[in-house]
């Protein structure tokens, strides 16, 4: 008589993986939550199962936080070893948790998915599995980021405690943000990237946690401008941003001629506050005024699909 999944996991698979260097929960992450729906203010869990079996993590040292990098599904002894593999595809072409790798097993052999090279290979013996050293090599690999270099600590740096219930679509997104920061600063290139979120989504507590994990990794060594195109928007990341970073978020605004976020450390402005320089008239904008070139470590543009370039 053969296992079921769950006895599967229990007698085959967990077993295997603890010998393969899993066993600290640092490295190891079980029944993640279903999906959400990002749809209305707050956003909305999605019926049914949708969890994952296994989420498998890469871990340095002391760093506080594990960075996920591949997806393991359990299938029952009996059924084949890729039946899960569409399944565990299926999360990671949501981009639930920005994932690399995919993998399916019924634990006695597995296939797997790679979404860097789009190949799918398997099914292998489940005891010749990537041992965590491995997984994290072949990461460093496949993203030509070195994990041991101070750059990367803001893989590993913890949510704020003001929004530390962060979604994993916001961690996936922060994620795949620092990713591309770290290659293009191991390039010399100016570091720009887009996410795009629909409404609900909580762009402004990525944005938060985003500056927040900068900061912890000790990458903000100048001021952070956080820029919209209205004052409601204004008012919103104020409020976000003030509950992390408490007195150190000021607003840009002209009283008397001085800049009243001259010695914060997150700056919040509106276009119509910073305006433009005027050659033809000999006009100085607020923006050149108060703030030398290369003034901010990163500018987060809010609603950047509306404003000006």
């Amino acid at each position: 008589m053969s296992y079921n999944e769950a006895e599967t996991r229990f007698h085959l698979i967990d077993p295997v993986l603890r010998q393969k260097g899993y066993a600290d929960p640092q490295r190891i992450k079980l029944e993640t939550p279903a999906p959400v729906e990002p749809t209305g203010p707050k956003g909305r869990r999605r019926k049914g199962s949708g969890r994952t079996d296994y989420l498998l993590c890469v871990q340095v040292g002391d760093m506080p936080k594990p960075l996920p990098v591949a997806v393991l599904e359990a299938k029952k002894e009996s059924e084949d070893p890729l039946k899960g593999m569409q399944q565990a595809k299926g999360y990671a072409a949501c981009k639930r948790f920005d994932v690399k790798y995919v993998f399916a097993t019924n634990g006695h052999r597995y296939g797997e998915f790679d979404n860097v090279t789009s190949l799918q290979t398997g099914p292998f013996p489940f005891e010749d599995f990537l041992p965590h050293a491995d997984l994290c090599t072949r990461y460093e690999k496949d993203t030509s980021i070195n994990i041991t270099q101070p750059i990367a600590r803001m893989l590993f740096m913890t949510d704020s405690p003001a929004w530390s219930q962060s979604r994993y679509y916001q961690d996936a997104a922060i994620r795949a943000a620092f990713e591309k920061i770290i290659c293009c600063q191991q390039k010399n290139e100016p570091a720009r990237i887009l996410l795009s979120l629909s409404t609900g989504s909580g762009k402004t507590v990525i944005a938060t946690n985003l500056l927040w994990r900068l900061h912890e990794a000790e990458q903000l060594p100048k001021p952070a401008l956080f820029l919209c195109d209205r004052d409601e928007l204004r008012t919103q990341a104020y409020s976000k941003l003030k509950a992390a970073f408490g007195d150190n978020v000021r607003t840009v605004k002209n009283v008397r001629g001085e800049n009243t976020a001259r010695n914060a450390r997150i700056h919040i402005a509106t276009y119509q506050t910073l305006g433009l320089d005027d050659e033809d008239e000999d006009f100085a904008s607020f923006l050149t005024q108060h703030y030398r070139e290369d003034a901010f470590s990163i500018i987060i543009i809010d609603e950047c699909h509306r404003s000006a370039t």
